[in-house]
């Protein structure tokens, strides 16, 4: 490799997931869907262990309840999730629990990534494409085409009106933005009392414009008891 060469070669970002893991499992049944077994080992295991095993991701924090601090902490030492440096307590909204979790981030993380710990089968080339998303467009995230037939209820007409799905994605997680651009972002929803159910959301309330990259059928988040099951069939697809 000839000098101009090494000029030319991109520094390594610092990249940290924030793992959203503060849900209440509501239409669970009450059931913690985070510590349900999926082939015999927890949900949010599964969705740590994929950050753990992405040689691009640095770091993870972990954004929990106040009242799930030590189990989630302890589960994570238990699979050897050993790039869990914080686990920290969340917020009275998903917005202010992923701000939490972006300022516990190590000082001199560049990229952040924001997944939801219900979704464990997150193939490793979606956390790539959304990093290198990033690297090109400030922020990004994962998406997939919607498949189904969609109408929009129009109550001052008192009809549905079709919507063309090649016009639709449904959003994934990963998520991810620079960091300092993120947390604006997510400063400004909470500052303001916006209520966003997603990163791209609060980015675009900045006028940011994400990248959307190819996310997965596969990686399904889990919702209800059902959701067990299909993810339980899922894990002998190839990734």
């Amino acid at each position: 490799m000839g000098l101009m060469d090494l000029f030319k070669k991109k520094k390594k970002p610092f990249v940290s997931a924030v793992i959203a893991a503060g849900g209440s499992s509501t239409r669970m049944g009450g059931e913690n869907k985070l510590l349900a077994e999926l082939d015999g080992i927890p949900v949010l295991a599964r969705t740590l262990m994929a950050f753990q095993a992405n040689e691009n991701v640095d770091e993870i924090v972990l954004v929990a309840r106040d009242d799930l601090l030590v189990t989630y902490a302890n589960l994570a030492r238990a699979y050897d999730i050993v790039k869990t440096r914080q686990v920290v307590a969340g917020g009275a909204t998903r917005v202010e629990s992923v701000w939490k979790g972006v300022t516990a981030c190590d000082p001199k993380c560049d990229i952040v990534l924001v997944h939801d710990g219900a979704r464990p089968l997150v193939p490793q080339s979606i956390i790539d494409r959304v990093i290198e998303g990033v690297q090109s467009s400030t922020c990004a995230a994962a998406a997939v085409p919607v498949t189904d037939t969609i109408r929009r209820f129009d109550k001052d007409k008192g009809f549905y009106q079709l919507v063309p799905r090649e016009e639709l994605r449904a959003m994934q997680t990963p998520q991810g933005a620079d960091r300092k651009l993120l947390a604006a972002a997510l400063q400004h929803c909470v500052e303001n009392k916006l209520e966003v159910t997603d990163d791209v959301a609060a980015l675009t309330e900045l006028g940011a414009n994400p990248a959307l990259v190819d996310g997965s059928y596969r990686n399904i988040k889990i919702t209800t008891k059902e959701d067990l099951a299909i993810a339980a069939s899922l894990l002998g697809v190839e990734r």
